[in-house]
């Protein structure tokens, strides 16, 4: 097993860093920010048969005002008074079958799991869409969309088909499903997503659980950008998106990385061409290889300064592997940029890939410089080691959203918006 052991002396950094003031800076500074997170459990139904599970999942928006930020954290104490102005609502649930646990409706776990992934993304929504039509909205420019209500499956969902899993391509409808060919298995949509592959009946089945997870988060982002950017152009260029971990579709949904970038270029566009400035996106990762190395050379980094990195920086000093192959080409729709704040404290960021110029040069990023200003401005809300009073206070000014309220209703009776 290959491991990365660097002395940092030995890295030229001057020619991999830029002073945050050097920075592109071409759009507003946003006045919120919705953050994106998720996270999942697999537990026994019952303590006496332990290997039959169910799954939880939980996906949360959550909607911050910068101003307040600013104002408390320049408050020696918290003021109740001005917390209280954003409510609080519930966040959002969602019950999958995992090992050992069959529905009615289906004869094996793997039946059951693709069923429930399917009711899933039919009934529940956000902004009016449900998660289905999220899916088919996002995935447009693919190869697998075919219209905004059919897919195609490329291969049979069925382990006993005997098409081997090769491909074979399922057209299959949002409504009417489809058929394999070969065997006559019924398909539904979201088996284009493919995480059924990684399901089981008797083992625990928390690879699965995690990439569904994934694709949740990333299609949650989606559908708030979408509507936004369809509805209000002009509040969503006063909006950015931060998702906790990397801009990134893992496994074997790991093909919706592309689509959701496509996606970006289309918002990006749209903003654009109505005359408003298209939103921070950026994924923040707080623990991996990326931050070891961070840490690793912090003491060699300027306050206020970024790292930017090529594919040969990656493999030279923080990945194993060659050259020989792009990093996170089949999965990542962000390019890692290391920063250290202007208070000292180091961030991992995930940038959306531009759709121009070569993308390990953070001048090719219209929005790093306020990408950057934003993290520091809540850098507090994501270190645990912020001072007690002001972490409760940013704590108590991030609500919580219910993925399927509107969203219109977070900008806190914002008056300043005539559209």
């Amino acid at each position: 097993m290959e491991t990365k052991e660097v002395n940092p002396e030995h890295i030229n950094l001057d020619q991999h860093t830029t002073p945050l003031a050097d920075l592109p800076d071409e759009e507003n500074d946003p006045e919120y920010l919705i953050s994106i997170d998720g996270s999942n459990q697999e537990v026994p139904t019952d303590d006496q048969y332990p290997s039959n599970r169910i799954a939880f999942i939980q996906i949360a928006a959550v909607l911050t005002r910068l101003d307040l930020l600013e104002e408390q954290d320049s408050q020696s104490f918290v003021d109740p008074a001005q917390v209280e102005k954003l409510d609080q609502t519930g966040l959002q649930d969602i019950v999958l079958p995992s090992s050992n646990y069959v529905r009615e409706e289906a004869d094996t776990v793997l039946e059951s799991w693709r069923l429930q992934i399917y009711d899933t993304f039919k009934s529940r929504k956000i902004e009016n869409k449900t998660l289905l039509e999220i899916l088919m909205e996002v995935s447009k420019e693919d190869p697998r969309y075919v219209s905004d209500e059919e897919i195609l499956v490329y291969r049979c969902p069925n382990p006993d088909c005997e098409s081997d899993g090769s491909r074979i391509d399922i057209q299959t409808h949002i409504e009417e499903l489809g058929e394999c060919d070969v065997c006559g298995t019924r398909t539904y949509p979201t088996d284009a997503l493919r995480t059924h592959e990684r399901v089981s009946s008797t083992q625990s089945n928390e690879a699965a659980i995690g990439a569904i997870r994934q694709v949740l988060e990333h299609l949650t982002m989606c559908a708030y950008l979408n509507y936004l950017s369809q509805n209000h152009p002009e509040r969503l260029s006063r909006v950015g998106f931060v998702i906790d971990g990397p801009l990134a579709i893992y496994d074997t949904p790991s093909w919706l990385h592309s689509a959701i970038l496509q996606n970006i270029y289309r918002v990006y566009n749209r903003q654009r061409e109505a005359g408003f400035e298209p939103p921070i996106i950026v994924g923040v990762e707080k623990s991996g290889q990326f931050k070891d190395h961070a840490e690793n050379i912090d003491r060699r980094l300027n306050d206020g300064t970024l790292l930017h990195m090529n594919n040969e920086y990656i493999y030279n000093f923080i990945k194993s592997g060659t050259t020989d192959n792009e990093y996170g080409e089949r999965e990542h729709y962000g390019w890692p940029f290391i920063y250290k704040s202007n208070s000292g404290r180091l961030f991992v960021l995930k940038i959306p890939i531009p759709n121009k110029g070569e993308k390990y040069d953070p001048m090719n990023y219209p929005l790093m410089k306020k990408t950057l200003e934003s993290i520091e401005n809540v850098e507090t809300a994501l270190y645990d080691d912020a001072t007690i009073p002001i972490t409760l206070a940013h704590q108590r000014a991030s609500i919580p959203l219910d993925t399927g309220s509107r969203v219109l209703e977070l900008f806190s009776q914002d008056s300043t918006d005539g559209s």
